[in-house]
């Protein structure tokens, strides 16, 4: 393991490999709360301290996605993320999306309201639970405005190549957006081949809730405008004589109309600066190992595997299919071992605090059942 099981709550007896779900909390994010807890009562030192917390934290996803901490914003979650790009592109009847019949709901719902308008929601369809970037390619044209994809997939668990998907999706003038939820934390993700990135901190960056990450590539996009306005979209302005003028934020902070949630950056700086200390490297050469083992164990005990076997085509997530979903899940959780049931498969995911032995356990139990 690379963060040892007694700095998280409640690891002392259980296999947790549902990091793809919720992950354990480091029992240093009480002190992280503490901490804001302590700054919220100091009047405007606190709030300076806020302030400083969130870039510090800003910094910190600019150094893991390897792009300048002004293009980061932080959002409430990856669903305002694609909500917020889909509001702020300018549309015409006959413009098209493209998605895959694999992604998260929060990837695909955002955009049927653009039905109304006349765009069209392109759709490519998994062959044996595989998306092939040819497939993505053929759907795109010269009305596409947008491809959303994953780059790890919650459902199937493969992993997207960025470089070689932004190459097809930006050589027909498309833009592509990134959800990184399944990524970030685990494996690297290059942020600049995309034109945008959303990703939930509650997963794989150990973080809660509540907060999220955008990034914006401004020099594919310089010109992006906020859908929504508050006071903090504004780098100046309005004045009281003049209420309704204002210079726009040059940074990503822009597509912030408000407060982003400090509570929730103060645990997630935490979390970051665990994993930035580690590195992602290590993290990603543990995480494959151990999720190789539970793809192997998955198909020595005969079940449907769904994730690719080569290494760089997934990352933590195993994926499978079962007849009685619930009933395995149930009593792999009986013999301390925890994994995500649901939308039709079993989803077995490896992190930094797991270990052989945790492995062994949903093996030896898997087999046993």
């Amino acid at each position: 393991m690379l963060i040892a099981k007694d700095e998280f709550i409640g690891l002392g007896n259980v296999a947790h490999l549902c990091a793809g779900g919720e992950t354990p909390m480091l029992k240093s994010h009480r002190d992280a709360v503490e901490r804001f807890f302590q700054d919220k009562v100091l009047g405007e030192v606190g709030r300076q301290r806020f302030e400083e917390t969130a870039q510090r934290a800003r910094q910190q996803v600019a150094q893991l996605f390897g792009v300048d901490s002004a293009e980061i914003a932080f959002l409430s979650s990856t669903s305002d993320g694609v909500n917020l790009l889909a509001h702020a592109l300018e549309w015409q009847p006959g413009d098209n999306v493209v998605i895959c019949d694999v992604e998260f709901p929060s990837d695909v719902l955002p955009w049927t309201r653009l039905e109304q308008c006349g765009v069209e929601i392109r759709v490519v369809r998994q062959r044996n639970w595989y998306v092939a970037l040819a497939d993505i390619e053929a759907a795109v044209d010269a009305r596409t405005r947008v491809v959303a994809v994953s780059h790890v997939s919650y459902f199937t668990g493969q992993r997207l190549d960025l470089a070689a998907l932004a190459a097809r999706v930006h050589a027909k003038g498309a833009l592509l957006l990134v959800d990184a939820t399944h990524a970030a934390g685990a494996v690297p993700v290059a942020a600049e081949l995309a034109d945008v990135v959303v990703c939930s901190c509650y997963k794989w960056l150990l973080g809660v809730h509540g907060v999220g990450i955008f990034y914006w590539n401004r020099a594919r996009l310089p010109d992006l405008q906020p859908p929504f306005l508050g006071w903090h979209s504004a780098a100046a302005g309005p004045e009281k004589a003049t209420p309704t003028q204002f210079t726009l934020r040059a940074d990503a902070a822009r597509f912030e109309p408000g407060n982003p949630s400090f509570m929730n950056i103060y645990v997630l700086e935490n979390a970051l600066s665990r994993i930035l200390e580690i590195g992602i490297p290590t993290i990603e050469e543990h995480v494959l190992e151990l999720s190789s083992q539970v793809w192997q164990g998955v198909h020595d005990a005969g079940y449907e595997l769904m994730t690719p076997a080569v290494a760089n085509e997934r990352a933590g997530n195993i994926c499978f299919q079962a007849p009685d979903i619930g009933g395995l899940t149930q009593a792999l959780a009986e013999r301390g071992v925890l994994v995500w049931g649901g939308d039709g498969r079993i989803r077995v995911s490896t992190h930094l605090y797991n270990t052989e032995e945790d492995v062994a356990a949903f093996t030896g139990a898997l087999a046993a059942l």
